[in-house]
């Protein structure tokens, strides 16, 4: 039997490496082309997949037309995550811009360029649940066709919106994009950093685990000819559903910090302009897709077992005094109101004076009550 040769960008990020770790799963359906930068992490990471068969590897960039040209020959589908993403899209517009957007629009251009590229050639797009921005409740559910409407600052939602448009309209006859929520990982610690605390408490969110999204992106190749020419959101379902308050205390909880309201406050966190929301139509991919694995129990006993038994004592018998410090040092609300930054103020808190009023967890409790 004939194997489908397929192209996937983004080998070394969250979803594109679990799409990766299928697709060598299926080396009996697929011949795998890897577009990968040729760093120095890149290089050492899938080097114990040198020699492997049915897997090729072009060492380029994604921003680079020819790179990118060589990299889509003779290819049937092109599976395309790669991205720039928050928070280094935000603080590198210029860089995101060119890889997000930049990078999409090489991969149709080389798509185009194939012998009956247009027709042939399926490209899945890679979007984001950013795109539609702020979804605090009472407009936490969301469906395919709202608005989309970028929290202010988010450069990497901008560019989504732009890259989207692009493949929409490219003229390519098999596209789909798949605008994808927080994709979750077990290793906490390579999430640290302060955009943690621009999403606000009661945001609800209905992640998707690595392993589902890859498992996902892979069987797009299978879904019939009626899945094609659409935009679907991607989540790992109703059953992923939590609150960031309810999501942060299970996340400290299986690394052994105990109550999360002991080292944090509510106003180390914005109160509005972040996105994640609640998707009312993930199902529709679903059915296509069959990617609804991974719960949010299955998530959490995951994170547990893969906390290491040194990190989980240290953080047991860690002062909560000293945690909350750092937590205070390291939330952007707190250092946006100690410098006085305006814009970010009135984008993430409102006002000051809004922000001084936002309650204390015992008054926070009492007001969910009422």
């Amino acid at each position: 039997m004939k194997k489908t040769p397929v192209l996937l960008t983004g080998a070394s990020g969250s979803m594109g490496h679990e799409a990766f770790l299928e697709l060598m799963r299926r080396t009996d359906r697929y011949e795998t082309r890897l577009l990968l930068r040729p760093s120095k992490k890149n290089k050492k990471m899938f080097a114990p997949w040198s020699g492997q068969s049915d897997l090729e590897i072009i060492w380029g960039d994604l921003t680079d037309a020819a790179d990118v040209k060589r990299a889509v020959s003779g290819v049937d589908y092109v599976l395309h995550p790669a991205a720039l993403i928050s928070p280094e899209a935000d603080r590198h517009p210029q860089a995101a811009r060119r890889i997000n957007v930049g990078g999409t629009q090489n991969l149709l251009d080389a798509i185009r360029a194939e012998p009956d590229g247009a027709e042939r050639i399926g490209f899945v797009n890679i979007g984001s649940v950013a795109q539609y921005g702020d979804r605090l409740p009472p407009i936490e559910m969301i469906r395919v066709g709202d608005p989309l409407k970028p929290s202010v600052h988010d450069f990497y939602a901008l560019t989504k919106c732009e890259a989207e448009r692009l493949v929409v309209e490219s003229g390519l006859k098999r596209w789909a994009s798949l605008r994808q929520t927080f994709i979750v990982i077990t290793d906490l610690m390579s999430l640290l950093d302060p955009i943690m605390f621009h999403q606000p408490l009661d945001q609800c969110l209905e992640f998707i685990t690595g392993r589902d999204a890859g498992y996902g992106l892979v069987q797009c190749m299978e879904a019939p000819d009626e899945f094609w020419g659409r935009i679907y959101n991607m989540s790992g379902g109703p059953s992923c559903r939590a609150t960031y308050e309810e999501f942060l205390g299970l996340q400290l909880e299986a690394h052994g910090m105990g109550d999360y309201k002991r080292c944090l406050e509510p106003n180390f966190f914005a109160t509005r302009n972040f996105h994640c929301g609640y998707f009312s139509d993930s199902e529709e991919l679903n059915r296509y897709l069959g990617h609804f694995r991974d719960t949010k129990e299955d998530y959490f006993a995951a994170v547990a077992a893969a906390v290491p038994a040194w990190l989980r004592g240290v953080c047991r018998i860690s002062s909560k005094p000293l945690v909350k410090r750092l937590a205070r040092w390291y939330s952007d609300p707190m250092r946006w109101i100690k410098e006085d930054n305006q814009p970010y103020i009135e984008a993430f808190l409102g006002s000051r004076e809004e922000w001084a009023a936002i309650p204390g967890w015992e008054e926070r409790a009492r007001r969910a009550t009422q």
